[in-house]
């Protein structure tokens, strides 16, 4: 029988934790970037009554997209690419906008801060969570992988010991047999007993095997 060393399997404490970072993040990045985001519209000439729509398009599109790639994980490129291309643009528009809107409101303050520290103090939020969302993915990915190796390890242990097992009860059949004829024959059987016997705590160790593994490797 083979096997394998134990793969490294991101626990659920772990992936807990880092959707609870995700979540964090996110709602921290929609906070500030709906005021940088609604204070821009309005300087673009948008109704104050309505300027709070456009960080609900933009910002809404990423909240979107990052739940369609967690919802769609495991399905593959072509499942994927769509929600991570509205990702990434949704991520490129609003880091763009909190840094202009990050330079304008420095240039009108004067405050002597350089615009490029404002601009990408602004753009850090949107950039942390599309980098934060993609490391959550991954990680569920490789734990998707680990699974699945598992499970195949296991199917493939399990077909090696069914194929071990029928070729035990084959022997012992036939040294059953043979048994069986020299008895009928008045010949000595005490070899054909031995074998009996020794292929009976072949299949019994089989089973003990099978039976002290962890349920999951069981198939």
């Amino acid at each position: 029988m083979t096997t394998t060393a134990p793969r490294n399997e991101p626990g659920r404490g772990v992936l807990w934790t880092a959707v609870a970072a995700t979540v964090v993040i996110a709602v921290g990045a929609f906070v500030l970037s709906f005021a940088a985001l609604t204070d821009l519209a309005e300087r673009s000439g948008i109704s104050p009554s309505l300027a709070w729509i456009w960080p609900i398009i933009v910002d809404g599109m990423i909240v979107a997209a990052t739940v369609a790639i967690v919802a769609l994980n495991g399905h593959g490129p072509r499942a994927m690419w769509y929600p991570w291309a509205l990702l990434f643009f949704g991520a490129i528009v609003s880091t763009a906008a909190n840094s202009v809107h990050a330079i304008l409101t420095v240039e009108s303050t004067n405050s002597g801060i350089p615009t490029i520290v404002s601009a990408l103090v602004a753009a850090m939020p949107p950039v942390v969570l599309l980098a934060i969302t993609h490391l959550t993915v991954h990680m569920y990915q490789k734990r998707a992988e680990v699974v699945t190796a598992k499970r195949l390890e296991a199917e493939a242990q399990w077909a090696e010991d069914e194929a071990y097992r029928r070729e035990l009860e084959l022997r012992r059949a036939s040294a059953a047999a043979a048994m069986a004829q020299a008895i009928a024959t008045g010949e000595e059987a005490g070899a054909h007993q031995a074998e009996l016997a020794s292929l009976d705590a072949e299949l019994e160790a089989l089973e003990a095997e099978i039976m002290g593994r962890p349920a999951t490797q069981q198939a």
